[in-house]
């Protein structure tokens, strides 16, 4: 029978080192499993769920402690390493601004066949610039990520590096979709009519100001059902679908590094086989993303739903590589 811990174990095994086992995260799962059995043993279930929920967060701590002592830390790293992640950084870089400028083509045709132009031709391209790099930033991430971790030479400290370094393009990503987007967009709006008072649609709103139509709408249905931000009125559940989306776009990057990284661990290390995996998964997740919309306007599913179940399902294989690679390797105790 698996006791609380007993996964934590086998998957801190595989990252971190054997003195760090032994000394550190050893002691600590047995502390989470005398605790948690006492507690089942005196009845109380509660207290043993408290204990079980506080003993991940405890393990959480150590192990960035010990990732980082162990494998993060600058004096670690190889010259082999550095330039193998400079590379893969320099990769991302190129392939974000590579795809932003071929997004930006299909507009700029269609500006040019314009006879009318109210506003500079590069002024309105700019403003669709960060629209693009809603999608471009986690597309550039994940693959200069199957750069780093790909190839035969796959490095934990690497994989490790990557992962970490995703939570920059996730922050990059929260200032984009919450307010840099929305700025832009209303932007675009006024430049191409030419009017400075139109008000805003929700594509043009801040997280912020999502929010807060979305608390209003839902306490006055009926005199915000004709208020308009534009042309269309505000309906709660395009508030709530516009809401929901952006905060799983914020996520997106991380996601998918990770989610390269379990398939360079459980599936292959063949840089084009990632490429491909990768791709297929990017096409599914916008697909499920864009085709939850019709869902939530039909009533089938929740805003919250739609937006999230492209995550979701991305999280959950990711999952199911680790745990399937992590049930293959060496215990800890065999490993010593």
């Amino acid at each position: 029978m698996t006791r609380p811990g007993d996964r934590l174990r086998a998957f801190a095994g595989r990252w971190c080192c054997a003195d760090a086992m032994s000394r550190i995260v050893d002691p600590l799962i047995a502390d989470l499993q005398h605790e948690h059995e006492r507690a089942v043993r005196d009845g109380h279930v509660w207290r043993s769920r408290v204990v079980h929920i506080a003993g991940w967060l405890a393990f959480s701590r150590v192990f960035a402690i010990c990732i980082w002592r162990d494998d993060l830390a600058p004096r670690n790293w190889t010259s082999e390493d550095r330039r193998k992640l400079v590379r893969a950084l320099a990769c991302s870089v190129a392939l974000i601004v590579v795809m932003t400028a071929l997004l930006e083509i299909p507009p700029m045709r269609t500006w040019m066949a314009l006879s009318v132009r109210s506003a500079s031709m590069w002024f309105v391209l700019l403003t669709l610039v960060p629209q693009a790099l809603a999608v471009t930033v986690t597309v550039g991430a994940t693959l200069g990520a199957v750069y780093a971790v790909g190839g035969r030479s796959f490095s934990k400290r690497m994989a490790e590096a990557v992962v970490v370094l995703a939570l920059v393009p996730s922050a990059l990503s929260f200032a984009n979709v919450g307010w840099i987007t929305p700025a832009s967009n209303q932007a675009f709006r006024v430049a191409i009519s030419g009017r400075s008072d139109l008000r805003k649609g929700p594509p043009e709103l801040t997280l912020g100001e999502l929010s807060q139509a979305i608390e209003t709408v839902r306490r006055e249905p009926t005199e915000s059902s004709a208020w308009h931000f534009g042309n269309p009125p505000l309906h709660l559940k395009d508030l709530r679908l516009h809401y929901h989306t952006r905060w799983a776009l914020v996520f997106s990057p991380l996601l998918f590094v990770v989610f390269a990284v379990s398939l360079a661990v459980g599936v292959s290390r063949r840089r084009w086989l990632l490429a491909v995996l990768v791709c297929g998964a990017f096409f599914g997740y916008y697909m499920l993303l864009f085709g939850g919309r019709r869902l939530v306007f039909d009533g089938a599913v929740s805003a919250f739903v739609a937006a999230w179940s492209p995550n979701a399902v991305v999280a959950l294989i990711a999952s199911l590589l680790f745990l399937r690679d992590s049930s293959r390797a060496p215990s800890h105790e065999q490993a010593r």
